[in-house]
């Protein structure tokens, strides 16, 4: 679905030269959860900025169903990959009512006819487990974990085949987000859609992700399938990521590397 060819950019920042990626190849398929992980600095974001079309690289090429992407890409290309951000609390539009920003995008890519709008907005807030009188809040008046789900209800508003997820549950509690997560699996599985999921915590990655990528200062330091990464990390660098987990008990602790 996603092809990444020898992706590399820098940034220039106070007259220093920084490598944010360095020759990055990818191949995400259709229907993975296909998870980033790596500390801060790690490049991650600025992949997942590429694939958006936030950023241009400076060499390689992305590939969407075997069309190149570029930063200036069509209505129809952007429409079939969406984002959901880190915050919820910053990714809604104060002064907007919920209604408003989930009817936007539809507008904008004209899923529905113009009489529809109010009964497509209500089918996307079932989806995310709202009821429909949440149309006429605000959202200083929605917690956290409500919030979180009004943004997936938008990036599902156009009808999208890939969600780029960057830490979408790292503002919440623990609580909200086993929540949250679920609510990204069972959409997952209901419409067929490519996720990917960027973040440092490994343990989330453990419990969502089918595949991984381990991001180590713009490098790959290893790629696989979740279960073998975790079981047998190659990398010193994913070996210590891991080790880094919070436990519970022996035997989880045990599991480690």
């Amino acid at each position: 679905m996603i092809k990444i060819r020898d992706i590399s950019k820098q940034f220039t920042i106070k007259n220093n030269v920084v490598k944010a990626l360095s020759n990055i190849n990818l191949e995400i398929l259709e229907r993975d959860c296909f998870a980033i992980v790596g500390e801060s600095g790690s490049g991650k974001t600025t992949l997942a900025n590429i694939i958006l079309g936030i950023y241009q690289q400076d060499e390689g090429e992305v590939l969407f169903e075997n069309k190149i992407l570029i930063k200036n890409r069509s209505l129809q290309l952007r429409k079939l990959i969406q984002f959901v951000q880190q915050n919820p609390m910053s990714t809604l539009n104060p002064k907007k009512t919920i209604y408003s920003t989930i009817a936007l995008p539809l507008k904008i890519h004209k899923i529905v006819e113009n009489n529809k709008y109010k009964e497509k907005v209500e089918e996307l807030l079932s989806f995310v487990g709202l009821e429909s009188n949440f149309m006429d809040r605000y959202p200083d008046t929605l917690s956290g974990g409500q919030k979180q789900r009004v943004a997936i209800a938008r990036a599902l508003a156009t009808e999208p085949k890939v969600i780029i997820l960057d830490e979408p549950t790292s503002a919440l509690d623990v609580i909200v987000q086993s929540k949250v997560l679920n609510l990204l699996l069972d959409i997952k599985k209901k419409f067929d859609l490519t996720y990917i999921f960027i973040t440092h915590d490994l343990s989330v990655v453990k419990n969502i992700a089918n595949k991984v990528v381990v991001m180590n200062k713009g490098k790959i330091e290893e790629t696989g399938d979740t279960i073998e990464i975790f079981q047998n990390p190659k990398s010193e660098y994913t070996k210590t990521l891991i080790r880094a987990i919070p436990t519970v008990t022996d035997e989880e602790d045990a599991t480690k590397p």
